[in-house]
C-alpha cells in the first residue's frame, strides 16, 4: 500500500475534485461541484466530507450530510452517508476501509442508505442494518421503464395507460400545485406529527427545510400540492429521458390515499412516466403504490449509544425522499 492522505474536501483543489468525479460518474461538469456546499451541508458545523489521495491523486471520497435525530427526547447529532467511492483501480487493497475508519471518527453516530460498495465495508466494520424503509414507485409510462416493452418502442401502451387512468380518475379534482416557497417552508415544521414517541424521529427544523428545499439549486423544479390539511412536496425532473416525480415530504396525517390519488391525476396530466416515493414499511400513506414495485433499502447505522443503537435497529420512523441524498443523487456510475 501506498503512502496516502485523508483530507477534507475544503481542502482539495476543484481541479482534483472534477478528475476524481469524472471517473466515478458520467456527465458531470463544473455546476455539480458548485453544489457540493449545498449537498454536503458544508458550513452547517464541523462535520465535512473527507477524501484519500495517493501521489496527489484523489483515489477515494466519502461524502456526508449532516443532521439530527432523536430518541426518546434526546437529539443527536448524526451524519448520513453519502457518496462512497473508491476508484477501481485502488479497490481491494485496504484504502476504503482505511477511508471508512476515518469518516466515522467524525461524528460517533453515522446513518446511510449506502450503494453496494460502502455496505459491504460498513458490515465489516460491524455497522446493523435495518430493511423497514421501502422505496416505492407507480409506473404511468411503462414503455419508459419496461425494457422488453422499451426496446420495442411501443409507444401505444402508454397512450392506453393514459386513458384508462383518466377514466378511473374523472371523479377526482385536477390539483393545482404551487411552487416551494419560503412561505411554505415557516408551516412544515408545526405540521410534523408524531405518534410514537419511543421510535427514532429524523428532526426537520425550519432551518433544515430551508437548507433542504429554497437553497437547493433545484427548487424551481420542487412542488407543493395541498388538499384538506393533506399535502406533498414532490421534485418534478427528467433523467435520461424520463420524466419522473419524486414525492420528498408527506405529512403524517396522511393515513389514507387521497392526496396520492390527486398527485396521480396530476402526474397523468403532466407526462409524468413514474411516481417515486420513500417511506417506513410502518406507514401507511403510500397505497397506491403496488408491492410489485416494491424494493428494500440498504439502511445501515453506527452509533456509540446504547438508546440510540435500540431505536434505529426499529428504523427511522419518519423517513422520506427528503432525506439522506437519495433524491438528488441522480448521478450514474
Amino acid at each position: 500500500m501506498k503512502n496516502y492522505i485523508i483530507k477534507k474536501l475544503s481542502a482539495v483543489r476543484e481541479g482534483q475534485l472534477l478528475e476524481f468525479y469524472a471517473k466515478v460518474y458520467k456527465n458531470i461538469d463544473k455546476e455539480f461541484v458548485k453544489n457540493l456546499r449545498w449537498q454536503y451541508r458544508i458550513n452547517y458545523n464541523k462535520f465535512e466530507p473527507i477524501v484519500i489521495i495517493v501521489e496527489d491523486k484523489i483515489i477515494g471520497h466519502a461524502g456526508l450530510i449532516p443532521g439530527e435525530v432523536e430518541n426518546q427526547g434526546q437529539k443527536y447529532s448524526v451524519i448520513w452517508g453519502a457518496d462512497f467511492d473508491i476508484l477501481p483501480e485502488y479497490r481491494s487493497k485496504g484504502y476504503g476501509k482505511i477511508l471508512v475508519k476515518e469518516w466515522m471518527r467524525i461524528c460517533p453516530h453515522q446513518i446511510s442508505f449506502g450503494n453496494n460498495l460502502s455496505f459491504r465495508l460498513f458490515r465489516k466494520l460491524n455497522w446493523k442494518t435495518n430493511f423497514s424503509t421501502n422505496r416505492k414507485v407507480y409506473p404511468i409510462n411503462y414503455s419508459k421503464i419496461i425494457p422488453i416493452i422499451k426496446n420495442f418502442k411501443l409507444s401505444i401502451s402508454d397512450n392506453l395507460i393514459r386513458y384508462f387512468l383518466k377514466k378511473s380518475l374523472k371523479d377526482k379534482k385536477l390539483i393545482k400545485p404551487e411552487k416551494i416557497s419560503e412561505k411554505i417552508i415557516e408551516r412544515l415544521p408545526k405540521l410534523e406529527k408524531r405518534e410514537e414517541q419511543s421510535l427514532v424521529y429524523v428532526v426537520r427544523d425550519e432551518s433544515w427545510f430551508n437548507w433542504r428545499l429554497i437553497e437547493s439549486p433545484y427548487k424551481n423544479d420542487i412542488f407543493f400540492f395541498e388538499d384538506n390539511n393533506e399535502f406533498i412536496i414532490a421534485r418534478v425532473f427528467y433523467q435520461n429521458k424520463v420524466k419522473r416525480l419524486n414525492v420528498l415530504y408527506t405529512n403524517a396525517i396522511n393515513s389514507g390515499k387521497n392526496i396520492f390519488k390527486l398527485l396521480l391525476k396530476w402526474s397523468v396530466e403532466n407526462e409524468i412516466d413514474f411516481i417515486w416515493h420513500i417511506t417506513n414499511s410502518s406507514k401507511n400513506s403510500s397505497q397506491l403504490f403496488s408491492t410489485i414495485y416494491k424494493k428494500k433499502m440498504n439502511f445501515a447505522f453506527n452509533t456509540s449509544s446504547p438508546s440510540l443503537f435500540q431505536g434505529l435497529e426499529r428504523g427511522l420512523v419518519n423517513i422520506q425522499g427528503i432525506d439522506g441524498d437519495i433524491d438528488h443523487i441522480a448521478r450514474e456510475r
